[in-house]
């Protein structure tokens, strides 16, 4: 899909904001020759060396995300910039919620430029990852008391391996949130450096640096989540464990109390002749007595021991 939004600049001069969103090869091709300058493909925007995520095509800066969290399809996949003179473009693969008003906010509030209009996108997106991240804290909160509180209970240890397949899936959110922070953080990391043409203005660096210390927050609040996310897989795998072990002991005591009953049966169940308990009047109650005994006494020693 190919989108340009026309919008005028500070000095009236026609700007554009060019949306491409998995674009097709003639779309790539028609969209460069229209702008003047060469847009990389998808392949281009998904390397993860450094040299290219940022670069300069001629007056064109070339800002690439190789792994962003497109939240509406749940999936990780490049997001591209490139940032010219005369044009804003932005390559994606998927929706971005973040930008869903961006359009129309355009229609009212117009960028005074392509710069402008990329510090504009940075900055919903930015604050769209605060709001995934808070999110992801509460998620994360609310299966710790749960799974905590339901240890609790014996009947309820069963929902334990759906928490962890809950706990799998708030790691691999956190994985994809933890890439798309970082390949943010470097990108404002070189603006904020750097300072290239275009951004130069106090009003911009201001931005930049606003938004450098909103990304360093979050990647160190990110960072605390990927801390408390392995605890939470320690604790719900020791509980896992926990439960094995209390049926194992449980497997284990009963195994052991009923060894007694099972040798005073088999002996009393010998066909020699020469046995006088099997001619008591009341041999067949004694016995049943015993063996009721040799279970009661097993259990009552190890009651007293603390095992059960």
């Amino acid at each position: 899909m190919l989108r340009c939004v026309p919008y005028n600049g500070p000095d009236a001069s026609p700007q554009w904001y060019v949306d491409l969103c998995q674009p097709t090869t003639e779309e790539l091709a028609d969209a460069s020759r229209r702008l003047g300058f060469e847009i990389p493909d998808r392949a281009g925007i998904g390397e993860i060396e450094f040299t290219s995520r940022i670069r300069y095509e001629g007056e064109a800066l070339v800002l690439n995300l190789p792994r962003f969290q497109y939240e509406t399809e749940h999936v990780v996949a490049p997001l591209g910039f490139v940032v010219a003179p005369q044009a804003m473009v932005m390559q994606r693969e998927y929706d971005i919620q973040a930008l869903d008003s961006l359009h129309e906010e355009l229609k009212t509030q117009p960028a005074s430029g392509s710069h402008d209009l990329f510090l504009r996108i940075i900055e919903r997106i930015v604050d769209r990852l605060a709001d995934l991240l808070e999110s992801l804290e509460n998620t994360m909160s609310e299966t710790s008391r749960e799974a905590f509180r339901r240890s609790k209970d014996r009947r309820a240890t069963r929902h334990l391996e759906r928490m962890l397949q809950e706990v799998g899936q708030m790691g691999r959110r956190i994985g994809a949130l933890h890439n798309t922070l970082h390949g943010l953080l470097r990108m404002i990391t070189f603006l904020d450096e750097t300072t290239p043409d275009g951004f130069s203005s106090d009003e911009m660096r201001k931005r930049i640096k606003l938004i450098h210390k909103d990304l360093n927050s979050l990647s160190e609040f990110e960072q605390q989540l990927g801390d408390r996310i392995e605890f939470l897989l320690d604790s719900v795998l020791g509980l896992i464990n926990m439960d094995q072990n209390e049926v194992m002991k449980v497997m284990a005591i009963a195994s052991v109390v009923g060894i007694p009953p099972t040798v005073l049966v088999g002996v009393w169940g010998m066909n020699f002749a020469n046995m006088p308990e099997l001619h008591f009047h009341h041999g067949y109650a004694i016995a049943l007595g015993v063996i009721a005994l040799s279970i009661v006494v097993p259990l009552v020693w190890f009651r007293r021991r603390g095992w059960i």
